[in-house]
Formats: structure tokens, sequence, C-alpha cells
């Protein structure tokens, strides 16, 4: 649709094409914050501003988890995993050092030891008469 030339000399923009500038502009003011944000010039491209947060990301997470500042995910992945299962150990009772089969020995050992504490029937000790009660003989 072609803008038309109104009173004033200016153009009637369709109402979709205003919103689309205005939307266009949005878009690039977002893009502009985020290279900001990872400290890129405000004309970098997504794919740049991408890498740089995922890179930014991968340090922090690095940090995080006591790793190395230049550790590879894979790397950052391993201490995660060592740190729940040290806090997994120490939680059940076992050593901070131990593997998860431990860990999960332990854990077993443990509810078995309570359900058996729970479900064992303890004998009932002889019951013994009060002062003022008959006694049967023959019980």
């Amino acid at each position: 649709m072609a803008d038309q030339t109104n009173k004033t000399g200016g153009t009637n923009a369709s109402s979709a094409e205003e919103w689309k500038e205005i939307w266009s502009q949005f878009a690039q003011q977002v893009r502009r914050d985020a290279a900001r944000v990872v400290g890129e010039a405000p004309d970098a491209s997504w794919s740049i501003i991408g890498r740089k947060a995922g890179e930014a990301t991968r340090q922090e997470a690095a940090k995080l988890v006591n790793a190395p500042k230049d550790a590879d995910w894979e790397t950052i992945g391993r201490h995660i995993e060592m740190n729940v299962r040290t806090g997994v150990a120490g939680v059940v009772g076992a050593s901070p050092d131990a593997d998860w089969s431990t860990v999960g020995q332990t854990v077993d050992h443990k509810v078995r030891s309570f359900l058996q504490s729970l479900l064992q029937t303890k004998p009932n000790p002889p019951s013994q008469p009060k002062d003022d009660e008959l006694v049967d003989p023959w019980k």
C-alpha cells in the first residue's frame, strides 16, 4: 500500500507499517543493550553477542563450582557431579569422597536398618503382678 500525502505535506503510513517500525526499533535497542551487557560494541551482531554471553556464562559456572576459569563444560559438569555427590554422601553418612555406589549402599543399609527396627517384634517381658492383684500360680 503506497503512502498518501496528507494536507501538511507528510505521508500517511499505514498503522501496520508504523507498528513494524516501532518493533524494529525495539529489537535494535534490545540487541544494542544485550551487546553492552556482554561487553561488545552496540553494533555487534546477535551471533557475536551469543558467543560472548555463552563464554561469560561458562566462566561464571566454572567459578560457582570452583573449577578453573578456563574449564570447559565437561569439566564444569564433573565438578557439579562431585559437589552433589559429596553433599549427598554427607547427608546419608558416607565419607565425602564416596562414589555413587557407596552412597547408594549406605542409603540402602540405613533404610533397611530403619525398617527392620520398626518391623521387628520384641518379646513382651513377663508382667509383674501388682501388690493388690491375685496371683494365678498356674500361669
